[in-house]
């Protein structure tokens, strides 16, 4: 048996939508000297445990979850390192739905708000640096991708040592 790790459970876009998303984290996490990392909206973090464990709750998870879309809608930023500089997700029944299932298998009820977003870089950077980068790239977006799997990630350590645990297809 596996020691207690940390996890995540992520919804990953595919295809066109992936790259043009990959690409410029990529390119912020190059310029900035911050960690580079998949594009990924968190469905539920902070998972501790067994890895067998939180295997079996998220095949449980994925076995009730249906395929929904998402909507990344504009770029916002909060004084956090891991919600330095994101895109917000829209807040559709799908989604809060999804996280509420995945709190009620994973007992996190009493967790803090979900805020659905897309991270573009992690880092602690002043609001002006923020706003510069913002004006560079725009503030909207309008990206919309299909959730077709629950992608478990193994999130100890820092961002470079993240990996994928197991992708989990949603029928």
């Amino acid at each position: 048996m596996k020691n207690n790790g940390r996890y995540s459970i992520w919804l990953i876009p595919s295809g066109g939508v992936y790259n043009k998303l990959h690409d410029l984290i990529f390119q912020l996490s190059k310029k900035y000297f911050t960690s580079n990392f998949e594009p990924h909206v968190t469905l539920i973090g902070g998972l501790i445990g067994a890895e067998e464990n939180i295997l079996s709750k998220t095949s449980q998870l994925a076995a009730i979850a249906k395929p929904f879309a998402i909507r990344l809608t504009r770029v916002e930023y909060l004084d956090e390192e891991r919600r330095c500089l994101f895109i917000k997700a829209e807040e559709t029944d799908d989604l809060i739905n999804a996280n509420l299932r995945a709190r009620e298998i994973f007992n996190q009820l009493q967790a803090p708000k979900y805020i659905p977003h897309l991270s573009l870089m992690y880092g602690n950077f002043s609001p002006e640096i923020k706003e510069k980068i913002i004006a560079e790239m725009g503030k909207n977006f309008n990206i919309n991708f299909e959730v077709k799997s629950l992608y478990l990630f193994s999130t100890y350590g820092e961002p470079k040592d993240w990996h994928r645990v197991k992708e989990f297809a949603l029928k």
